[in-house]
């Protein structure tokens, strides 16, 4: 078991995938070894662990998922068992071209980068990892090694690390990811704190600690943005048609057709996406989109002259809501 809800990260998901919600990973940059990946970028969709199971020989591959994409998955747990981190990396990194939104390979990926000693790589991997799901647990992540010790060399040297560079902000990250996942919270707690002293705007780093200790204080805590409720009943007639609205450098179309189907584009500077699926409104005003892929975004709306704002249930990063109106 690890130690967090899952609410939260549900809630990144969507909030991403629908580009409502903004995401910057503090340990990206352009001259970090990321295997052609962009991790700049958040992982939408990730699937559950069972992809990878505790034995390298003991894969079941969900059926979504054929035996010759993960081939380059269990080749690089082998090598990596065998301690050939390079060829574990590079191997992986294949896997990823094959299955690119599976958060457990790049978890792997980052595992590895951790094994080399390549900390800030590892940590900007991992986290776009972690603000989708909770990331491995101790069974999972032990099983991947030959031995405990292995392990544990690989651990203190990060901790010396830590200890020779206490400003930096990926070991720390690490660390508390590891001691986690080892089930040890109290030292994971510390290093968080001490990771939102460096960087008291790490989003992620914020969300894990209250996982940890709901009672913590952290800095430059997100404004909270309360719905009002609508003042009379809401139809699915109301909603009928597309919608347009801009917030910042985004612009997002709706479309709510009287099928029951919707699409949702977003575009934000020339990097355009689109979410389709089924949707729903309740007489309070609740719109449910359902996408295809799973997830769903919930959302009060309110009808005004003629315009409809949006706002994101569950939203806690403080995002304003979106004005949509008719287009």
């Amino acid at each position: 078991m690890t130690a967090f809800g899952i609410t939260t990260w549900a809630v990144n998901r969507v909030g991403w995938a629908f580009g409502y919600s903004d995401y910057s990973n503090p340990y990206y940059s352009d001259g970090g070894d990321y295997g052609g990946y962009d991790y700049s970028e958040p992982i939408v969709m990730a699937p559950m662990e069972e992809t990878l199971a505790a034995d390298p020989s003991d894969t079941a591959p969900p059926a979504e998922v054929t035996p010759e994409q993960l081939s380059n998955f269990d080749e690089a747990r082998q090598q990596f068992f065998t301690g050939d981190y390079e060829a574990a990396l590079a191997s992986t990194n294949a896997a990823l071209q094959e299955l690119p939104n599976d958060a457990v390979i790049h978890e792997f990926r980052a595992l590895i980068l951790f094994a080399m000693g390549k900390y800030q790589d590892s940590a900007a991997t991992l986290y776009p990892v972690l603000s989708v799901g909770p990331g491995f647990d101790w069974t999972t992540l032990i099983g991947l090694y030959p031995d405990v010790s292995t392990y544990t060399e690989q651990l203190r040297k990060l901790e010396e690390f830590r200890n020779k560079n206490p400003q930096d902000a990926a070991a720390r990250f690490l660390l508390a990811y590891h001691y986690t996942t080892a089930g040890h919270n109290d030292p994971a707690i510390a290093q968080l704190k001490k990771l939102l002293e460096i960087n008291p705007n790490d989003q992620l780093a914020k969300q894990l600690l209250l996982g940890l200790d709901p009672n913590a204080e952290v800095p430059n805590p997100a404004k909270q943005v309360e719905p009002p409720q609508p003042e009379a009943t809401i139809k699915a007639s109301d909603l009928y048609g597309t919608w347009t609205a801009k917030r910042g450098n985004g612009k997002f179309e709706m479309s709510l057709q009287e099928d029951g189907k919707f699409s949702w584009k977003f575009d934000e500077q020339g990097k355009a996406s689109q979410v389709t699926g089924v949707w729903s409104v309740d007489e309070n005003g609740i719109l449910a989109l359902e996408m295809n892929d799973e997830g769903v975004m919930l959302a009060q709306v309110i009808l005004k002259a003629g315009q409809l704002d949006f706002y994101m249930l569950g939203d806690d990063k403080g995002s304003d809501p979106l004005h949509f109106s008719k287009g």
